[in-house]
């Protein structure tokens, strides 16, 4: 297990660094002050990560985090985008099976001030896992409503794809009456909780992460039994 010490909570001094980033986000602001990311808010995220891994393993929670691979680089590839600022203005990490960011299936922890929350799901999976996930919904949807379920009785919501499918997709069209029809417009599956900034400033933040990872499982388990019966594909 990772040598680090437990999550002490992010200092005020993580807020105030993030939201100043966002009004002076440029590298001429950011290179003077990398230490203060570095120990404010890159190592408080580490410690986080690497608590919540122990607490997991203790739990027989089938996630773990890794405080390199699990973290999320401050810099934004602008290669591709209209958008060149240089920065993201928030801190994110996650949980997965493997402790990996590149998983399938992970728990996100987004640090952003006023606008924090914690994710889980799968957000655009490519076709080897979406197709597996579209034909298991249309032939079992008893299955994946119960799932539905429990998460709405966790008081989580799958949020509605914005950039969903306008029609059935293609190979589907024949269950364009089913329970799960309109699930299977959907591109992403995933479900999100509000933090607020006091909640992420004490020791017992992991504990909550722990707690939320567990509402998040039914969903989580879903996508991992599809990945695990189709190794030679993904």
């Amino acid at each position: 297990m990772h040598d680090l010490p437990p999550f002490p909570g992010f200092r005020d001094e993580a807020f105030t660094f993030l939201k100043q980033l966002k009004k002076n986000n440029e590298r001429d602001w950011f290179k003077p002050r990398q230490e203060t990311y570095q120990d404010e808010v890159q190592w408080p995220l580490r410690c986080l990560v690497a608590d919540a891994a122990r607490q997991a393993a203790s739990q027989d929670l089938p996630l773990t985090g890794d405080p390199k691979k699990g973290l999320f680089r401050i810099y934004r590839d602008t290669r591709f985008s209209k958008n060149k600022l240089p920065y993201k203005t928030h801190a994110s990490a996650v949980l997965s099976r493997s402790g990996s960011r590149k998983d399938n299936g992970v728990v996100y922890i987004h640090i952003e001030p006023g606008a924090s929350f914690i994710g889980g799901g799968y957000w655009r999976p490519d076709n080897d896992l979406l197709w597996p996930w579209r034909t298991q919904m249309a032939q079992h949807p008893v299955g994946f409503l119960e799932v539905v379920r429990k998460l709405e009785t966790a008081d989580l919501e799958l949020d509605p794809d914005r950039d969903k499918l306008k029609r059935m997709p293609r190979g589907f069209q024949n269950y364009a009456e089913s329970d799960v029809a309109d699930y299977l417009r959907w591109k992403s599956f995933v479900v999100t909780r509000p933090v607020l900034d006091e909640a992420l400033q004490t020791p017992n933040f992991t504990d909550h992460v722990i707690a939320i990872a567990k509402d998040m499982l039914p969903l989580l388990e879903y996508g991992w039994d599809l990945l695990d019966k189709v190794p030679a594909k993904l």
